[in-house]
């Protein structure tokens, strides 16, 4: 009887855990900022938390015209469970700054839970004045933080590129940065350069020593003359506050991160026009080109045509750039050319453009003539205009037929006239004909079954070794993804903060590289934030996906050693990877 008593009691005390384990609170949408009251021009977060249950179709409340959305919303999610009850709560997050002085209130976010819909609370935000609002961020003695736009030139001429660098100066770890606005570029044509010159430099300022970085460049042509301004940029900058070293172990404990407003300074360049004199062969260039050309043939008769491919390379505005003039004189008959191909590249922090022009040549006489490109253009630097030449190619003409002039006159090298059709005068019955028997048709159709079997065959033998590659690649990927972070999980342990971004970097990159078939030269932030918008992915995830790459690269470069920051670093990257993995 007591051992049936003893199970009873164990059986019982086992069921009340069981049920202690599994108390959930009833759920609760709640809304809070982290600050009531703001200056104005500074940054605060505002986030909306359920808890005690899972929700949908999250709606956050318009936040008006006096605040400007600097990034979100930015998703958490947790699960505690302390004395056996379980709580859960995700959470909606946005960073804003505040522009209006005043009191604001924003309305209630929503969001639907077990097919009710339940509304947070309200959040009432004072925004007080800030004398220091719109104030630039001059560099002042013992400043730990400012940032720059720097010109590379103070005058410049028409369609002339100048490069436009937000350089930060700081002498405290950075997490990241975002720019929050910045100028119209009124006056300007602008393109970004994807690969600045980002490399960390140690500058001195007013004898201060600061650790240097450019965070974004810019590519200026200038579209009409006189002084041209650039208004302020208006950036912020995640910095990491506080915290104290172990002297045992190097890692730092307590450390916060806090917002910090930056303001860069307006600049402006005066645009000067091009001096008199152009030579008549200039079709708006200006800055530093090169000219190579091609041509088809160099023996023709007067019912072939010619095909000359011109090629001009530089780095002034292309887009401004016309076709240069053949100036053949009456031998020639010179057709409207047109672009087949424009690209750009980067090369010493400069954007480089790449045009090719393609002319369409017809002889209108026998003879023996010269061909030699010409094209000018205004350099910058010697404040001259230069012509470039072209390699001369000598032309024989012969006299043709006449018979293939209209048709080449459309951009085809040979061919003529179509021959009348000959009237039929008779009609007679023969013999059976030969295509009307059946061995005719098996022994005509012979050889094109066995090379349409044997090219489907190859074809569909390259197809299923692409495949099976394509599926290696994607297996390996994430192996080769779990190596990096377990690499990364070392480098963690052990405090190496650059080892441990790079090694997160590698991983992100490879796998989604590999995963979204981008070759491995292509592999960047942008290129695979791009692909990934255009797939079904949440743009949430892509969202959290930059702001993990760029929290990498600012790293890379502060060298902060934030054991917190590279904690979360590692389970965001582990998250990422395993939803991609899970939704693929």
């Amino acid at each position: 009887m007591s051992l049936l008593r003893t199970i009873s009691l164990l059986f019982g005390f086992l069921l009340c855990t069981t049920l202690s384990w599994a108390q959930r609170d009833k759920p609760e949408f709640r809304a809070f900022a982290d600050a009531k009251q703001v200056l104005e021009g500074s940054f605060f977060e505002v986030t909306f938390a359920l808890s005690n249950a899972e929700g949908t179709n999250f709606k956050a409340p318009s936040f008006g015209t006096a605040f400007t959305l600097v990034s979100g919303p930015s998703r958490s999610a947790s699960t505690t469970i302390v004395n056996g009850r379980m709580s859960s709560e995700m959470s909606f997050s946005y960073a804003l700054q505040a522009k209006k002085v005043g009191t604001f209130t924003f309305g209630p976010a929503s969001m639907e839970v077990n097919g009710k819909v339940l509304r947070s609370n309200s959040v009432t935000i004072d925004v007080v004045k800030n004398e220091n609002v719109g104030k630039t961020s001059k560099a002042q003695k013992g400043e730990e933080l400012f940032v720059k736009a720097i010109l590379n030139a103070r005058e410049a001429y028409l369609g002339q590129q100048v490069r436009l660098d937000y350089k930060v100066y700081t002498r405290v770890d950075l997490e990241n940065f975002n720019f929050v606005e910045e100028s119209d570029y009124v006056g300007f044509y602008v393109e970004d350069i994807q690969h600045p010159d980002s490399h960390m430099e140690e500058e001195i300022v007013g004898g201060v020593r600061y650790n240097t970085r450019i965070l974004r460049s810019i590519a200026l042509y200038p579209q009409k003359e006189g002084k041209l301004n650039i208004e302020p940029a208006t950036l912020q900058v995640a910095v990491v506050a506080g915290g104290s070293p172990d002297p045992l172990t190097g890692l730092t404990f307590g450390a916060e991160i806090r917002r910090v407003p930056l303001r860069t300074e307006a600049v402006s360049l005066l645009v000067k026009p091009l001096p008199p004199g152009a030579p008549s062969s200039f079709s708006g260039g200006v800055g530093i080109f090169n000219m190579s050309s091609v041509i088809n043939r160099t023996e023709v008769t007067t019912d072939d045509a010619l095909t000359l491919r011109l090629t001009l390379t530089g780095d002034g505005d292309m887009k401004r750039v016309r076709a240069p003039q053949l100036n053949l004189g009456e031998a020639f008959d010179v057709y409207n050319p047109k672009t087949i191909s424009e690209e750009a590249s980067e090369t010493v922090g400069l954007r480089v453009s790449r045009k090719t022009i393609e002319y369409l040549i017809m002889p209108k006489k026998a003879g023996k003539f010269t061909i030699q490109p010409e094209f000018s253009f205004f350099n910058a630097e010697s404040r001259q205009y230069e012509t470039l030449k072209d390699y001369s190619y000598s032309i024989t003409v012969r006299k043709g037929t006449g018979n293939g002039a209209k048709n080449n006159s459309s951009g085809l090298e040979e061919g003529g006239d179509l021959q009348p059709l000959k009237a039929m005068t008779s009609l007679s019955k023969g013999h059976e004909p030969l295509f009307d028997k059946p061995l005719f048709w098996i022994l005509a159709l012979a050889p094109f079954l066995v090379w349409g079997g044997g090219s489907l065959y190859q074809y569909l033998r390259l197809l299923g070794k692409e495949r099976r590659d394509e599926v290696r690649l994607q297996k390996n990927a994430r192996k080769i993804a779990l190596g990096h972070l377990n690499q990364a999980e070392q480098h963690l342990k052990a405090n190496q903060s650059r080892d441990f971004y790079d090694a997160v970097s590698k991983a992100i990159l490879g796998y989604l590289g590999d995963k979204l078939k981008i070759p491995k030269a292509d592999w960047s932030k942008e290129k695979i934030t791009a692909a990934l918008a255009q797939l079904n992915v949440q743009p949430e995830l892509v969202e959290r996906l930059q702001k993990l790459l760029q929290n990498c690269e600012m790293a890379l470069f502060a060298g902060q050693a934030n054991a917190t920051a590279m904690q979360e670093t590692y389970a965001n990257a582990l998250e990422i990877l395993t939803t991609v993995e899970d939704n693929n």
